[in-house]
């Protein structure tokens, strides 16, 4: 045992009694809330069975529910014993060993896997990082207190007991005993998330005050919620109901989400220790545009709480009602996303122009001396925010159109609660954010009616027809839309998996071909061999070795013993040797029927040939024929990957740079940065005959044959190219990378109206836009 082990068990010995605390406590907590899950089991089947949509599908649901009544205490008693293991694993090794790792098999074998295992496994990752990240300042603080515990080993997220890594695992293997489809498992998996893993406040909570209380970091600070994306994510509930709106009061006031007062906080006084990149932005840009007017006056100093003004209200009320029924007929209107119109930049310009006479027509109906210059800035920059958006050349011209809808009634948000454009935790802001941010990854410009698009419809829909002056409704949208944005990257990330798994796979055949001919191709060169011979080895047995690779490394068993059948073979036939002896001949030749009895009959001919001539006294083996199986470069061709169940135009691009005089300095070096490519990367694609560009996402990148697999938008295999092929595309500028975004949308967008306004220009700005992935 080495000397650091050593020293982890014997400090994890002397923490023993906290850690059977810790087991006791979580057990005790986890066991009650997963009996209480099998007790809500049967109602929600026989719910799932009520409303099949047959009767075969129906008796399934029943057949679960008997089976997980007769198996119930065993599926208990498992769980149990899975904690209870990782406690013990922890207490010996200080960590969950490697063989508690994750919940799929390596990368190279996820190709093997049947589809209903993957489901199972997408749904129990989705979970674990769901969990991960709501309990995300409980686990830091379980992981930095229990790497105490053992000795100051860093704990991964999977390496913590009674972690939700764990908790799913263990979950997961106390159901291997149950023989129900894969959708009633994932019913189980979703009953398991409601009823023990959102539930664990208390257990980590119970955890970590046992560790304190025996010593280990009893002062550790707390941490935030983790980010997603850049995204804040809102605080834990610490009570039933606190995030949820508060109802109208007496009065008929509309109160304040819990959310909103929290977002109520002013940069000059408020809860944040630092103004926010936001107030600044827009601070900056409001002396911009105070400077901009022909008096130059400076502005008065922004009251966030300032009332709004009635009149200005009436007036976008009065056209935010048209618009619901004439932006249509406008600017192209709802009936204009329909998939057989195209939204091109014509369209883009007449809503451009649409949105300038609303905001010239509100001016109109307000008295000129009633109009501050605040809220005129206001128009002015919400017109401006919009005008970037339209100019983005990354979000879809048909989400483009869709967004230019929320113009009105987002100026209208901006005059009744200013803090819009200063907090960028604002429900409405993050909501315009995220619609933006979606509708850049997932919204198909030839098929909008895929992907996210109607989820971002629906809203859209909903401001429109629902949004007066309560900016509580900006929460429930916000809610419903994230669970939208989650449920198709959810579907995006199972695509993509597949994706992946599928070219693994196709690469995992073609390198073992290509070793497996290498291998052949030594054999045969040794010396002549009759044409039977050839013919067997270059093909029945290339074959077997190929599929006998995939099964098992090449030092295992049934590769040498394939490998030394075919040795003896081809020994047999040589000319040095005196002639092989009639057992000698028996072995091979039982050997060999041995072990082709398992294969197809596309073989048979070949085998019984070569049988056949080893039933023949030596002195009658025809004469050797010379020759050499395909070479590795020929078991790279299209022809041959054909023959290996490839579509030419899916068979694996093979890096080979090295092999080439003729890669310049220039080239060498891109391909070392394209070697460092983060997975997620975009990347644009210009056609040679100049039409639209288009944006993959770099997915997968084989570290075998510097393969790059992208996906479209949808997570469907887009392109597959070799490293150096991109490189040349790169080089000769029909592809780019496309930087990812440092900032949210709203945040881009003052950034650079605040870059245009301090540039000194009068007329309207075209606001530029910077490049960023979708």
């Amino acid at each position: 045992m080495s000397e650091p082990r050593k020293q982890r068990q014997i400090r994890a010995t002397r923490h023993d009694t906290v850690l059977d605390a810790c087991r006791d406590t979580a057990l005790v907590i986890i066991d009650a809330q997963f009996i209480e899950m099998f007790d809500h089991c049967d109602a929600v089947l026989l719910d799932f069975a009520e409303r099949a949509e047959n009767n075969a599908l129906q008796g399934r649901f029943f057949e679960a529910m008997n089976l997980l009544q007769r198996r119930r205490a065993d599926i208990e008693h498992t769980f149990r014993v899975e904690i209870n293991r990782g406690f013990e694993r922890f207490a010996r090794y200080g960590r969950l060993t490697d063989e508690d790792g994750g919940f799929s098999a390596d990368g190279i074998e996820l190709a093997l896997i049947e589809p209903e295992d993957m489901e199972e496994s997408v749904a129990c990752e989705n979970l674990t990082m769901r969990a991960n990240a709501s309990f995300f300042p409980d686990l830091y603080a379980l992981a930095q207190r229990l790497a105490v515990v053992n000795g100051g080993l860093k704990l991964k997220d999977s390496e913590i007991p009674a972690g939700p890594h764990h908790l799913v695992r263990s979950f997961r293997r106390s159901l291997e005993s149950l023989d129900v489809e894969v959708k009633i498992k994932v019913i189980l998996y979703a009953l398991f998330d409601r009823f023990v893993i959102r539930q664990l406040t208390k257990v980590y909570d119970e955890l970590n005050r046992h560790l304190k209380e025996a010593g280990i970091l009893p002062n550790l600070k707390p941490v935030p919620l983790r980010t997603d994306g850049g995204s804040a994510q809102r605080p834990r509930p610490t009570a039933a109901g606190d995030d949820k709106p508060t109802p109208k009061d007496a009065s008929g006031a509309k109160a304040k989400t819990a959310t909103a007062a929290h977002r109520t906080a002013s940069p000059d006084g408020g809860h944040d220790d630092q103004p926010s990149l936001a107030n600044e932005l827009f601070g900056s840009i409001l002396d911009l545009m105070a400077k901009r007017r022909p008096d130059g006056e400076a502005r008065a100093a922004l009251d966030l709480d300032a009332p709004s003004n009635p009149q200005l209200l009436s007036a976008i009320s009065r056209i935010q009602s048209l618009s619901r029924a004439d932006l249509g007929s406008a600017a192209g209107g709802t009936e204009a996303f329909a998939p057989d119109v195209e939204v091109d930049a014509a369209f883009l310009d007449r809503v451009k122009v649409t949105l300038a006479d609303e905001r010239r027509q509100i001016r109109e109906q307000v008295d000129e001396t009633d109009l501050s210059a605040v809220d005129s800035d206001l128009i002015d920059l919400i017109g401006m925010l919009f005008e970037y958006m339209l100019n983005d050349p990354i979000l879809p011209n048909s989400a483009k159109a869709l967004l230019s809808h929320l113009h009105t009634p987002y100026l209208k948000v901006a005059l009744i609660d200013r803090r819009m454009l200063v907090d960028n935790r604002h429900p409405a802001r993050h909501l315009l954010d995220q619609m933006i941010e979606a509708g850049s990854l997932w919204v198909e410009e030839g098929n909008p009616n895929r992907g996210i698009f109607p989820a971002m419809r629906r809203t859209v829909d909903r401001v429109l027809m629902e949004f007066d002056d309560d900016i509580a409704l900006f929460d429930e949208l916000l809610a419903d839309f994230e669970a939208a944005v989650q449920e198709q990257r959810r579907r995006i990330e199972t695509m993509e998996q597949r994706s992946q798994d599928t070219l693994r796979g196709r690469e995992r055949l073609q390198v073992a071909r290509q070793k497996t001919m290498r291998t052949v191709q030594e054999l045969i060169g040794r010396r002549p061999l009759p044409d039977a011979v050839l013919a067997f080895l270059s093909g029945a047995w290339t074959d077997h070795l190929v599929f006998t690779s995939l099964r098992e490394p090449e030092q295992g068993e049934g590769w040498q013993r394939a490998i030394a059948m075919a040795e003896k073979l081809v020994d047999l036939f040589d000319p040095r040797r005196e002639a092989a002896s009639a057992e000698a001949i028996g072995a091979v030749r039982d050997a060999i029927r041995a072990q082709t009895q398992t294969m197809d009959d596309v073989h048979r001919d070949t085998i019984e040939g070569l049988l056949a001539l080893l039933d023949q006294p030596p002195a009658q083996w025809p004469r050797p024929t010379p020759g050499t199986p395909p070479t590795p470069d020929e078991a790279a061709s299209p022809e041959a990957a054909h023959d290996a169940g490839l579509p030419p135009s899916e068979a694996l691009a093979m890096d080979d740079e090295d092999e080439n005089d003729d890669v310049s300095d220039e080239e060498k070096a891109l391909l070392e940065e394209l070697r460092q490519l983060r997975f997620g990367t975009w990347l644009e694609l210009t056609p040679s005959d100049g039409g639209r560009p288009r944006h993959i996402k770099l997915s997968w990148m084989s570290p075998l044959t510097s393969t790059c697999m992208f996906v479209d938008r949808s997570g469907m295999q887009a392109e597959v190219k070799g490293l150096r092929e991109l490189a040349q595309e790169i080089l000769a500028g029909r592809a780019r990378i496309v930087p990812p975004p440092k900032h949210p949308f709203i945040d881009r967008a003052l950034m650079s109206i605040r870059k245009v306004l301090g540039g000194g220009d009068k007329g309207d700005a075209a606001l530029p836009q910077t490049d960023r992935a979708p």
